[in-house]
């Protein structure tokens, strides 16, 4: 299993475009067919889909699209910091 991912932010904006289910099948079943074998990639998709689950679990009303899109802005800059840290101290 790849421990890097040469082309991490990219794979983070397609992981976050199947979650929302606006990859396209093919640009989806690429990425799950080679998920497994990048950690940074597997990590980031369990990552992103676990905060989602949350959110949704704990919300009862519909957030406003402004504020959602200013949240997934700076949770993507989180998970890019984290995966640029991460490879750094293992």
């Amino acid at each position: 299993m790849k421990k890097t991912c040469t082309h991490q932010p990219d794979c983070l904006k397609l992981i976050q475009r199947i979650i929302d289910r606006e990859a396209t099948p093919e640009e989806e079943a690429t990425f799950l067919a080679n998920k497994d074998q990048c950690l940074p990639c597997q990590e980031g998709f369990e990552l992103e889909q676990s905060l989602r689950n949350a959110i949704k679990s704990n919300c009862s009303t519909k957030c406003p699209e402004a504020l959602f899109a200013r949240i997934k802005a700076k949770l993507f800059v989180v998970l890019i910091l984290i995966s640029i840290l991460i490879p750094l101290f293992c």
